[in-house]
C-alpha cells in the first residue's frame, strides 16, 4: 500500500509540475520608456532625460549593467540584473528611485513606462487578426478598442504592440491661408478645443429634503459640434467657426507600419512577456483570453496564431519524455536479454516507475520545474535507477544458490551489498555539491538537473533495499514449485557470457596482471594524448537547440520611406513563398527597419535543419539586398543565452570616430571565413534640415527659440488638442496644418508665426535653413557612449569565433580615450568555464574523500579513482568524432562522470575485499 500511495502522489505531482524549456537563468530586465513631445533630437534626449534617469537608478540593488538608447523623442533605459533575484521587489525599488527625479525631467515628457522586459525581446505569441469584408483600418479599430487591453491585463504580459492598419483619430487639418486671413494661431485653436470639451461639477443647490448637483455640460458628442465651435470673431462681428478655417474629419493618421502573413494584409499583435515570467503559463493565459474574445467579437473576425513560442517548448519537452520512455523500455529489454528470467526482470522493471514517481514528488515539493534539463537528468538517471536493484537482486540470487531460503536470502543479500550501493549512490550524488560554489547563473541552470538526478538515485537506493528484497522473497514463494533447481538464465547469450568469463576474460586479465607495468604505461600515454586533444577542442558557453523559426531583419538607410521598406520586404516574401520548408512568414514593415518572423514546418516534415534553410536563403536574399542602396539584410535565430552572436563594444564619445572604428573592425571581421551577418548595431543619422534661429531677428519680433519651436512643431507634426468620447472609447483629436501646406520645404519657409501684437511674420524671417545629418540614436553602456559590432558565429564554435576576431583586430590603433571589449556573453563564457573546471577538480576531491571514509583506506579509493582519467579518453574520442565543442553541458557531464564511472570499480573492489577475507590471495 505504501508503494501504491507513492505512485498516486507522484502522478499528482507530475500533473502539477510547471513546464518550461530551460530553467529561467536569464538576467532579469527592467526597461524605462520615456516618450518626449516636440521631436526632441537624440543628443538633447541623452542630456536632458537619459543621463538623469541613469544617475537616479544606477544605485539599485543587484544591478549588473545599464544600457540606454536615446533617439528622437524617446529615451530607453534598460536595467539588467543578476539572475535569480525577486524582480517584483527590484521593480519597486526602481520605481521609488525614479520617482525622486521625475519632476526634474523636461515638462515635454509623456507618462513614463516601467516594465519588466526589453523591446528587443522575441514575441512569445504573434496573432494575425483578419475578417471577411473588413479593411485593415476597420480591423485596427477593433484591435485598439476591444482586443489590445485584454492581452495587456494578462499576468506575465509585459508589452503588446500592434502592427498594420492606421490609427483612428479625429483630424483637425487647418488651412494656413485661413489662419493668416483671420489672424489666428494654431495654439489658440488647440486651446479652444480643449477648454470647450468638458463636463464640470460647479456646485449644488439645497432643497428641503435633498440637494441638486449643478453641472456644466460641454463635452463634444458628435463631430458637428466640433465643426461649429466658435474660435474667433471677424472684423465684421460675425463668429468664425472651426469649419471656416479647418477640415474636421473622423479619419486615420498616415500609416506607420504594415503587417502581412504569407503576403496577405492583416493586423498583427505582438505579445511579449516579462523577462522572468513562465512562457507556458503566459501563453496558456493568452489562449484563454483568445477563446473569450472569439465568443464576444463578430464571428467573421478571426484571431490566428502565426507564432506561439509555447509550441516549440512543448514539442521539446515531449521529445525528451519520449526518449525517457524509450530509455526505460530499452533498459528492461536489455535486462531480460541478460537475465532471461521474467520474474527478475519484472522486479527490476517495477523499480523504475516507482523510483521515477518518487522523484516527481520530490521535484514538486522542491519547486523544480519540468524542463529539458530536469527531464534529461531523469533520462540519464533511468539507466542508473536499475543499477542498485540489479546489484541487490544478483546478490540475493547468489544467496539462494548457496541454499538459503527466499526470505533469508533477501535479507542477507541486500544487507551484504548495502555498503557498495550506498557508496556508489553517494559518489554520484556528491558530484553535484560543487554547484553550490559556482555563480548563480550556472547554479540556476543546472540545479534542477542536479536535484533530479539526486532525487532519482536516492529513490532507487530506497527501492533497492526495500521493494526489491520484498518482491524477491514474495515472488520466490509463488514461483518456487516451478523454479526449484532450475537455472535462472539458460540461453545462448548467457552461455556465451559464461564461456567468455571462463576463458576470454580470465586469460585477458591474467595477461594484463603479468604485464601490468606495460599496461599502465600504455594507459598513461593514451591519457596524455587525450588531454592534449581535449585541450584543442573548440569552446562555447552553452549549446543551442534546434529551432523551428528565425527572423529576417531588413535594415535600410535612416529616413527611408515606409513604401521603400515595403517594397524590399515584398521581394523577400516572394522568395520565402518558394521555399517548401517555410510554413508562415509574418512581416512587420516599418520605416527603414522591418522584420519577417519565419516559422518552419516541423522538423520531421523537412529534410533541412534551420541553419541549412538559412544558408539556402542567403544567396537569394543577397540579390534582393543589392537592389536597394545601403540596405543590409540579416538573419537571427532565437537564442536563450546569446550564444550565436559574438558582440564587440567600442567605447568613446564622438560618434564620427566611433563609426570609423566600427567600419574598420567590420572590414577585418568580414575577412574571417565562416562568420556571417557581420554588422554595426548603430545606424547613421537621417538627413535633416536644421532650423537655426537667428536670435537677433527673433528678439526684434519679441520671440524666443522655445516659442518659435512650439508653433512650428504644432503646425508640422500636430498636437493632441483634446479627447473625443464615443462608444465608450476615447479618440485623440489631433490639430495640424493641412498636408498641402506642409509638404515641401518652400511651403515650410512660408509658414506664419503669430506675434503678441497680432501681426504675423514668415518663418524664413527668423530662421536659417541648413542641411545636415542628425544622429539617429545615442547608445550608452554603464554611462559611457558606445557602438556595438556583432557577427553570427556561423560554422565556428563561439570560443573559436571570438579568438579569430580577437586575432584579426589585435593590431588596430585606437585614439586616446577610445577602447573596445567583448560583449557580456564572452565574459560569461570565460568565467563560467573557469568555475566549472574548479567544480570538476572539487568533485574529484569530494569523491575521493567519500570513498576513503567508506572503505577506511587511502589506497583503495585511489585505485577506484583511476577510472576517472581513463574515462577522459572516451570523452575526447566522442567529442572529436562528433565534432562537438566543449561547453557548460560537456563540463557538467564530466562532473557527473566523476561520480558515475567509479560505480563499477566500487562494486569490484568491495567484492575483491570480501574474497580476500575468504582467504583468497590478491591475484
Amino acid at each position: 500500500m505504501i508503494f501504491l500511495a507513492i505512485l498516486l502522489v507522484g502522478t499528482i505531482a507530475l500533473l502539477k509540475l510547471p513546464i518550461e524549456l530551460l530553467p529561467n537563468f536569464s538576467f532579469g530586465d527592467i526597461s524605462i520608456y520615456i516618450d518626449v513631445r516636440g521631436g526632441m533630437p537624440p543628443v538633447e534626449v541623452e542630456s536632458l532625460v537619459t543621463k538623469p534617469v541613469e544617475e537616479a537608478v544606477g544605485t539599485v540593488s543587484h544591478l549588473n549593467n545599464i544600457i540606454s538608447i536615446s533617439e528622437e523623442s524617446r529615451s530607453r533605459v534598460i536595467l539588467r540584473f543578476e539572475p535569480g533575484i525577486d524582480m517584483n521587489f527590484v521593480a519597486l525599488e526602481v520605481r521609488e528611485k525614479f520617482a525622486r527625479i521625475k519632476d526634474k525631467l523636461p515638462k515635454e515628457i509623456e507618462r513614463p513606462v516601467i516594465a519588466q522586459f526589453q523591446q528587443t525581446d522575441y514575441p512569445i505569441i504573434i496573432l494575425a487578426v483578419t475578417a471577411k469584408n473588413y479593411t485593415t483600418e476597420m480591423l485596427r479599430r477593433i484591435v485598439d478598442d476591444d482586443i489590445k487591453e485584454v492581452f495587456q491585463r494578462v499576468e506575465g504580459v509585459a508589452n503588446v504592440e500592434v502592427g498594420g492598419g492606421r490609427e483612428r483619430k479625429i483630424l483637425v487639418e487647418v488651412y494656413e491661408s485661413k489662419l493668416r486671413a483671420y489672424n489666428l494661431s494654431l495654439g489658440k485653436l488647440i486651446n479652444k478645443l480643449n477648454l470647450n470639451n468638458l463636463n464640470l461639477l460647479i456646485g449644488e443647490v439645497d432643497r428641503v429634503k435633498d440637494k441638486y448637483l449643478i453641472r456644466a455640460i460641454g463635452e463634444f458628442t458628435e463631430l458637428d459640434e466640433i465643426r461649429m465651435l466658435g474660435v474667433a470673431v471677424s472684423p465684421s462681428g460675425s463668429v468664425v467657426r472651426l469649419k471656416d478655417v479647418a477640415d474636421v474629419k473622423d479619419s486615420y493618421l498616415e500609416a506607420t507600419s504594415y503587417a502581412r502573413v504569407n503576403t496577405l494584409p492583416v493586423i498583427s499583435i505582438y505579445i511579449q512577456k516579462e523577462s522572468m515570467a513562465n512562457t507556458i503559463k503566459v501563453t496558456d493565459a493568452v489562449d484563454k483570453e483568445i477563446k473569450g474574445l472569439e465568443e464576444r467579437l463578430d464571428k467573421r473576425v478571426k484571431l490566428i496564431k502565426t507564432y506561439n513560442q509555447a509550441d516549440s517548448i512543448k514539442k521539446a519537452i515531449d521529445s525528451v519524455k519520449t526518449s525517457l520512455l524509450y530509455g526505460a523500455l530499452l533498459a528492461v529489454i536489455i535486462l531480460y536479454i541478460f537475465l532471461r528470467n521474467f520474474k527478475d526482470t519484472f522486479i527490476i522493471a517495477t523499480s523504475i516507475p516507482i523510483s521515477v514517481m518518487i522523484t516527481f514528488g520530490f521535484m514538486f515539493f522542491s519547486k523544480v520545474t519540468l524542463n529539458v534539463m530536469t527531464l534529461s537528468g531523469l533520462a540519464l538517471g533511468i539507466g542508473m535507477l536499475v543499477d542498485n536493484s540489479v546489484v541487490v537482486l544478483e546478490n540475493i540470487f547468489s544467496m539462494k544458490e548457496r541454499g538459503m531460503n527466499a526470505v533469508r536470502a533477501a535479507v542477507e543479500g541486500s544487507s551484504e551489498m548495502l555498503l557498495a550501493i550506498v557508496a556508489s549512490t553517494i559518489t554520484t550524488v556528491v558530484v553535484f555539491l560543487p554547484i553550490v560554489f559556482v555563480n548563480k547563473e550556472i547554479r540556476i541552470l543546472y540545479s534542477g538537473l542536479a536535484l533530479t538526478v539526486t532525487f532519482s538515485l536516492i529513490a532507487s537506493l530506497f527501492v533497492a533495499i526495500s521493494l526489491v528484497p520484498m518482491l524477491s522473497a514474495s515472488l520466490s514463494k509463488r514461483f518456487s514449485k516451478k523454479a526449484v533447481n532450475k537455472p535462472r538464465g539458460p540461453g545462448r547469450l548467457k552461455d556465451f557470457m559464461l564461456k567468455f568469463k571462463a576463458f576470454g576474460y580470465r586469460r585477458l586479465l591474467g595477461f594484463i596482471l603479468r604485464a601490468r607495468f606495460v599496461f599502465l604505461i600504455i594507459v598513461f600515454v593514451l591519457f596524455a594524448a587525450a588531454v592534449w586533444k581535449f585541450m584543442g577542442i573548440e569552446k562555447e558557453f552553452i549549446g543551442t537547440l534546434e529551432q523551428e523559426d528565425f527572423t529576417i531583419f531588413v535594415e535600410l538607410p535612416s529616413g527611408a520611406k515606409l513604401e521603400i521598406s515595403d517594397k524590399a520586404v515584398k521581394q523577400i516574401e516572394s522568395i520565402l513563398a518558394e521555399v517548401p520548408e517555410v510554413k508562415t512568414a509574418s512581416a512587420r514593415v516599418e520605416p527603414w527597419s522591418s522584420k519577417i518572423y519565419v516559422k518552419l514546418v516541423p522538423l520531421e516534415e523537412r529534410k533541412l535543419l534551420t541553419k541549412e534553410v538559412i544558408d539556402k536563403l542567403r544567396p537569394k536574399i543577397k540579390k534582393a539586398e543589392e537592389q536597394f542602396k545601403e540596405a543590409f539584410i540579416y538573419f537571427e535565430e532565437p537564442q536563450a543565452v546569446e550564444t550565436n552572436e559574438v558582440v564587440l563594444e567600442i567605447f568613446g564619445y564622438n560618434y564620427e570616430i566611433l563609426n570609423q572604428l566600427a567600419v574598420s573592425m567590420v572590414n577585418r571581421m568580414q575577412q574571417i571565413g565562416g562568420l556571417t551577418d557581420v554588422k554595426i548595431r548603430w545606424r547613421k543619422g537621417r538627413p535633416e534640415w536644421q532650423l537655426k534661429v537667428n536670435k537677433e531677428s527673433a528678439a526684434s519680433f519679441g520671440l524666443t527659440v522655445s516659442e518659435i519651436s512650439e508653433q512650428i512643431h504644432a503646425k508640422m507634426r500636430g498636437l493632441r488638442a483634446t479627447l473625443y468620447h464615443t462608444e465608450g472609447k476615447e479618440i485623440e483629436v489631433v490639430a495640424r496644418l493641412e498636408e498641402s501646406d506642409r509638404r515641401v520645404l518652400e511651403q515650410l519657409k512660408k509658414i506664419t508665426i503669430l506675434l503678441d501684437s497680432g501681426e504675423t511674420i514668415y518663418l524664413e524671417q527668423v530662421i536659417d535653413f541648413v542641411p545636415g545629418v542628425g544622429p539617429s540614436k545615442v547608445w550608452r553602456k554603464n554611462k559611457h557612449r558606445m557602438i556595438q559590432v556583432s557577427a553570427n558565429r556561423g560554422k565556428h564554435a563561439f570560443g573559436t569565433a571570438s579568438s579569430l576576431i580577437k586575432e584579426s583586430i589585435k593590431d588596430m590603433k585606437f585614439p586616446k580615450d577610445y577602447s573596445w571589449r567583448f560583449g557580456e556573453n564572452y565574459w560569461r563564457m570565460m568565467e563560467n568555464q573557469k568555475q566549472m573546471t574548479f567544480a570538476l577538480i572539487l568533485t574529484l576531491i569530494l569523491v575521493y574523500l567519500v570513498l576513503a571514509s567508506l572503505f577506511e583506506s587511502y589506497t583503495q579509493p585511489f585505485i577506484i579513482m583511476m577510472t576517472v582519467p581513463i574515462a577522459l579518453i572516451g570523452v575526447t574520442i566522442a567529442l572529436r568524432s562528433t565534432h562537438k565543442p566543449i561547453n557548460i553541458g560537456v563540463l557538467m557531464g564530466a562532473i557527473m562522470l566523476g561520480g558515475i564511472v567509479v560505480n563499477n570499480a566500487i562494486i569490484m573492489i568491495d567484492y575483491i575485499n570480501r574474497l580476500m577475507e575468504s582467504k583468497y590471495n590478491r591475484f
